[in-house]
């Protein structure tokens, strides 16, 4: 085999393994960042809507990655589900001013 053969072997397996250590190393630092974006919402939450609880605030420094993670999920399903309960009750008061209104009508009609 030739010797520039060689190295453009050489070279293309060192690129090859460049590019896959950059994939590895990008997708945990992107991992590491969404967790770290996580912890702060929670911390967040807490100040914000638990008046900054210092027990709270502790507790929230030492969960693990993936009990965050779950709180953040389970504050998107509380969330889901209040705008469709917000949803449903604009409903029912919709209605209820319908059926006030017919009734009034038969009422007025009657009398």
């Amino acid at each position: 085999m030739k010797t520039s053969t060689k190295v453009t072997v050489g070279l293309s397996v060192a690129a090859i393994a460049g590019i896959a250590t950059t994939v590895i190393v990008t997708d945990q630092v992107v991992k590491k960042v969404l967790q770290l974006s996580n912890r702060r919402k929670v911390k967040n939450f807490v100040k914000v809507k638990l008046k900054g609880n210092e027990k709270l605030l502790d507790l929230v420094d030492h969960l693990d990655d993936d009990d965050i993670s779950n709180l953040i999920k389970t504050g998107e399903k509380i969330g889901k589900s209040y705008d469709r309960v917000t949803h449903y009750g604009e409903n029912v008061k919709e209605n209820t001013v319908q059926a006030k209104e017919k009734l009034t009508d038969i009422v007025t009609s009657i009398f």
